[in-house]
């Protein structure tokens, strides 16, 4: 249990996901697009805010943030950053010998699955409380008010939604990491497999929705749940193969 607790604790706390909590922060901030632009100028005078010309509400802005394509199509490689390559660095650098003594065989493919599913999930969660916080502070800076929040009833499930696929897009990244023995690929294939899936979605199976990834955030909980214990059934499988060849 503390093997996986330390790796869960070593993917949260790194550089790695810091630097992926920034850029998609700004990912999401980019994808609210002109209504950020028209925020600004909203607050810089207070006068229009007294006549409530800026009609956006706190869940409008974070929902077009989360819809966004740029925010989607950066969403496999960022997630992915934090730990999706952990594993694989471990294996090749030959730390995984001391690792697995120490801890087990299934205490440490536990951990490294852990630390990789959960960066992702709470990578895509801790950016949209970042976003939130940071309009909210330009509101209560320029104005003296929180910014209202709004009805945002699909808000929580978009969220939730958001934080599988991260999960989803950093297990694939590990996966695919392990598959290739290319650390390189953790990053980049989730991002190329997005945008395969997006083509083919968009081009040949148009009514398939949940085909194209940048409809899973709007897609049914349910599926992603799925998919994200298929992913975890395909990371355990790879890291076993891991361990059973290189501990």
């Amino acid at each position: 249990m503390k093997c996986i607790l330390f790796d869960v604790r070593r993917a949260v706390a790194g550089r790695w996901f810091l630097a992926a909590l920034i850029a998609t922060t700004a990912a999401l901030y980019l994808s609210v697009g002109q209504a950020t632009y028209g925020l600004i100028g909203y607050l810089e005078s207070y006068e229009l805010f007294e006549e409530n010309s800026f009609w956006y509400s706190m869940t409008d802005l974070l929902t077009m943030g989360m819809k966004g394509d740029f925010g989607l199509l950066t969403l496999p490689a960022l997630s992915a950053l934090p730990f999706a390559a952990q594993a694989l660095h471990e294996i090749k650098s030959g730390a995984i010998r001391p690792a697995v003594f120490r801890a087990g065989r299934k205490n440490w493919i536990i951990g490294k699955a852990a630390g990789c599913i959960i960066s992702g999930m709470l990578l895509q969660g801790a950016a949209v409380g970042l976003l939130f916080l940071i309009l909210n502070g330009l509101m209560v800076t320029m104005t003296g008010q929180n910014f209202p929040w709004g009805e945002g009833e699909d808000f929580w499930l978009l969220i939730f939604n958001r934080m599988l696929c991260g999960g989803i897009w950093a297990g694939i990244g590990c996966v695919i990491a392990l598959a290739t023995e290319t650390a390189s690929a953790a990053y980049l294939a989730p991002l190329c497999l997005c945008y395969a899936l997006m083509m083919i979605g968009t081009r040949f199976f148009p009514d398939a929705a949940m085909l194209n990834p940048m409809q899973w955030v709007s897609g049914a909980a349910w599926l992603l749940i799925v998919l994200l214990v298929l992913t975890i059934a395909l990371q355990v499988l790879f890291l076993k193969r891991g361990v059973q060849k290189y501990a």
